[in-house]
């Protein structure tokens, strides 16, 4: 049998060798150090980034999300203010949160074919997209967002989107799309907005609308079923001739009353009386006409008061409801929000990506300090435990 220690050495190296490649490595720790912590990672850099890497070509795009009529707050906002259009914080980090969406990836496959996009033939076996033996949209979706930058200034409000591809026209491509995409989503919002800001005074006014309907088309049909078109001008009118006749009546009692005290044989006085009681019995008739128990002027005049007071009401409520309704209107519009794009999505003439000597140093400076740490604290170890 062998022992533990045996079957731990690498293959074909005995237990002196073993011994004396451990003492080496014991001895000479500061160039195992520097030639695995430094050297390694340095070389496998240069490699890389000089190679291997593909080049990446970045569009870019800036916009502003306004409104109108809303608060601003500081800096250009000030400015803003004074044309009463302002920034819409909110809704620009809305609008970046959107852009890091499943949602944006699903309208943008819609348009581009990212999957082509990025197994392009020359991508560089690191950073293209690996779909595996799942290629599921959610692996796309992960792998998306790396080549996605979505970064918002709060000072100025401008939102900046950045996309990279490995031509030229497909980032051009994407960044057209995700401005579409974006600009789309606004129209979302707006219409969401102005739906629930207009939705309840739509309905109020289509209900006031409907009231004021009814009224007008009851006070028609009492209208027509008594014949009337208005009953407060006829009464009116019947109060007139009702006047009328009372003082042609109190004028022939005068008379009379005249005739019998100069001229009790006047042969005129029959006359009088036979005029006094045609007008006595076209008053009472006028009388009844008015005040009649069944079908009086005056039942026609309270059922079309009534009416008309309901109908006058409905018309009041309706005018409130279309002052709601342009005032709700006018609320919708303040809430309205747009994309202003201050650059649009260009086409790169170089690539940009990727930043070949600035991460190969970045790697040899990390490699630098990393040995320098390792080697200070084996050192420090080493002089601790007197293993000079």
């Amino acid at each position: 049998m062998t022992s533990p220690a045996s079957s731990s050495r690498p293959n074909g190296v005995d237990g002196s060798g073993w011994k004396r490649l451990r003492g080496y490595l014991t001895d000479h720790y500061g160039w195992v150090l520097f030639l695995s912590v430094f050297v390694l990672p340095t070389v496998a850099a240069a490699v890389y980034y000089g190679l291997i890497a593909s080049d990446r070509y970045v569009s870019e795009s800036r916009f502003l999300v306004r409104s109108v009529n809303k608060p601003a707050s500081e800096g250009i906002s000030a400015y803003l203010r004074d044309f009463g259009i302002a920034r819409a914080n909110d809704d620009a980090y809305a609008i970046q949160e959107y852009l890091y969406s499943r949602d944006v990836m699903k309208g943008l496959m819609r348009k581009v074919n990212l999957r082509a996009v990025y197994t392009r033939a020359g991508a560089d076996p690191i950073t293209r997209y690996h779909p595996g033996d799942r290629d599921t949209d959610e692996r796309l979706y992960r792998y998306f967002k790396r080549q996605l930058t979505v970064e918002k200034d709060d000072e100025t409000g401008i939102t900046t989107v950045k996309v990279s591809a490995y031509r030229a026209a497909d980032a051009k491509a994407i960044m057209d799309a995700l401005v579409t995409l974006s600009e789309e989503q606004i129209n979302v919002l707006n219409s969401r907005a102005r739906r629930d800001t207009l939705g309840q005074a739509e309905q109020t006014l289509a209900q006031a609308e409907t009231g004021l309907t009814d009224a007008t088309l009851a006070l028609t049909r009492y209208r027509n079923a008594s014949e009337n078109v208005d009953p407060m001008k006829s009464a009116g009118a019947a109060v007139d001739r009702s006047s009328t006749l009372n003082r042609s009546l109190a004028m022939l009692r005068v008379n009379l009353q005249t005739m019998l005290a100069k001229a009790p044989d006047n042969p005129a006085i029959p006359a009088v009386r036979q005029r006094i009681a045609a007008l006595e019995s076209q008053i009472a008739r006028q009388q009844g006409d008015l005040t009649g128990p069944k079908n009086g002027l005056s039942e026609k005049l309270g059922n079309y008061e009534d009416l008309k007071v309901k109908q006058e009401l409905a018309a009041k409520v309706y005018e409130t409801a279309q002052s709601q309704m342009e005032t709700a209107r006018q609320e919708a519009m303040r809430q309205q929000i747009y994309i202003e794009t201050v650059v649009r999505p260009n086409l790169p003439d170089e690539p940009l990506e990727p930043r070949r000597w600035r991460y190969f140093l970045t790697v040899a400076l990390l490699s630098c300090w990393s040995f320098l740490m390792l080697y200070l604290l084996v050192s420090g170890s080493r002089e601790h435990l007197n293993l000079d």
